[in-house]
């Protein structure tokens, strides 16, 4: 079992609690950008409304998966016990997060333009169905 969870557990979990918690923390950060857009008014109250809920949706759900991941691992199985496995876990969500965090401005300026300019979000749904890709602008 000790090495299932040095070899297996850990490297996946690593990974995967990475994404949530970054997934998480952009949760926050598009409700925050989502509220100024609101107050500002520039963009449909509507839409930055729908906007501030699908983020406050997106924390509280990767949230709790990362809580329920980290619940099921080390309370109720038992991984993360070794010093080995919490190294292993370590070194696969630092190289996750590597991979991530390069993508964040990117997302946080694409949030803030369909939060704050009139017709983004639409040029972006746009852009996306004729096939070009708005992500990598």
């Amino acid at each position: 079992m000790k090495w299932l969870g040095i070899l297996l557990v850990s490297p996946l979990w690593g990974a995967i609690s990475a994404q949530l918690v970054l997934q998480a923390w952009m949760g926050v950060v598009n409700f925050f950008i989502s509220f100024v857009g609101f107050v500002k008014g520039a963009v449909p109250r509507k839409d930055t409304a729908l906007a501030m809920a699908v983020a406050l949706f997106s924390v509280v759900s990767f949230s709790l998966l990362l809580r329920a991941g980290f619940w099921l691992l080390t309370d109720l199985l038992p991984f993360g016990q070794t010093q080995a496995e919490n190294v292993v876990y370590w070194v696969f969500a630092g190289l996750s997060a590597l991979y991530i965090l390069p993508q964040i401005p990117q997302k946080v300026r694409k949030s803030w333009r369909n939060a704050t300019i009139p017709g983004s979000l639409e040029m972006d749904i746009l852009k996306r169905k004729v096939g070009l890709n708005p992500e990598h602008e």
